[in-house]
């Protein structure tokens, strides 16, 4: 048995001695990592820098830059295996694969092999999620959050594109807000309506790339796109380099009890508000802060 197998031995053990709730395997030899493990827990695989996936298996994607045949030395400078693995962790909350307890996280990077314990319950991050949660549905959050890395890393047809989703408080964000155009989504039906509802995205990122915002309603169903907010920005304090899109977000999030989650057209950064506050910014292709 290899040093790699010995430490994948060893972190299998251990996950289930300190009562993690899941594996996550961070490796570009992840595949074989997995199925050599002998658990009961779930077992995650982080796919490194958008390889396919293999078949049902569990998994998310992160995006630093993992070279398959690097020198050790320079790896050490180049990735972060702490980075790497706040990255799966927290790309694995949002996407409902774990809950808020303990991770452990397999890293096995050229000759280097390490084994990191997470508690997602000290993570800041964790709870800020969950403050969001007690305004806005979770699973209606964690949708609008998936779809917005969708769209700031892959943009559309090649191009970065930039836009936002207002949740919740409908009734008071239409009173604030006014149609660009005319409204895309109105007059259907509730089932192509629901951002929840993954087959609906590639719609949605269509009418991403029109001006004015989505508002999204607190069962999860898209009322309206193309809408621009007249809400007062009076009072917002905004970072310096911020465009009209945030500054918009804010607002409306100060003047009615909605959540706002922006996509930045430069960088694909998504930022998300609430109470005319920044809650927390996600860079969709290296971590979230």
């Amino acid at each position: 048995m290899d040093l790699r197998d010995e430490v994948a031995m060893a972190g299998g053990t251990l996950a289930e001695k300190v009562g993690a709730e899941a594996i996550i395997i961070i490796s570009p030899d992840g595949r074989k990592i997995m199925r050599s493990l002998k658990t009961k827990l779930p077992v995650i695989l982080a796919r490194i820098d958008s390889e396919v996936s293999d078949g049902d298996e569990p998994s998310v994607d992160i995006y630093s830059k993992v070279l398959q045949n690097a020198e050790r030395e320079s790896m050490f400078l180049k990735v972060s295996r702490i980075e790497l693995m706040s990255e799966a962790v927290e790309a694995a909350y949002i996407k409902g694969k774990i809950g808020d307890k303990i991770v452990l996280g397999i890293v096995s990077i050229g000759d280097v092999h390490s084994i990191v314990v997470v508690n997602l319950s000290d993570i800041p991050f964790i709870r800020k999620i969950a403050d969001l949660a007690a305004t806005v549905d979770y699973t209606i959050l964690k949708a609008v959050l998936n779809l917005s890395i969708e769209i700031g890393q892959e943009g559309r047809e090649g191009k970065p594109i930039g836009t936002a989703f207002v949740i919740g408080d409908t009734e008071k964000v239409l009173r604030r807000s006014h149609q660009l155009i005319l409204n895309p989504f109105a007059g259907h039906m509730s089932d192509v309506r629901d951002i929840r509802n993954e087959k609906n995205w590639e719609a949605i990122k269509e009418f991403a790339q029109l001006d004015g915002m989505f508002v999204v309603d607190n069962n999860g169903f898209i009322v309206s796109a193309g809408r621009y907010i007249d809400a007062s920005a009076k009072g917002v304090e905004m970072m310096p380099g911020m465009g009209g899109r945030h500054l918009a977000a804010a607002a409306i999030t100060m003047h009615t009890s909605s959540v706002a989650i922006t996509v930045s057209g430069s960088g694909g950064i998504i930022t998300v508000y609430k109470d005319g506050q920044e809650v927390f910014r996600l860079n969709p292709r290296i971590s979230i802060t």
